[in-house]
């Protein structure tokens, strides 16, 4: 799960990530969006970067592009 304000902002999250981990995404699938959380499934098709790509998630769940509280 992805906090963040709008789809393309989860998305850029994680391709920037992975683009930093050296993962080469060739899919990615960005949905819900509920309360500001999505769920990215992404893809990858060289089988040493799964335990990469699986972490992704750990590095962006710490990640809030919300906007401030009134």
């Amino acid at each position: 799960m992805i906090t963040a304000r709008t789809r393309e902002q989860a998305e850029y999250v994680v391709r920037s990530r992975a683009e930093q981990r050296g993962v080469h995404v060739t899919e990615l699938e960005v949905s819900g969006g509920d309360n500001g959380m999505w769920a990215v499934r992404v893809v990858v098709t060289d089988p040493s970067e799964v335990a990469e790509a699986a972490r992704l998630a750990d590095d962006t769940g710490v990640i809030h592009l919300l906007p401030p509280a009134d």
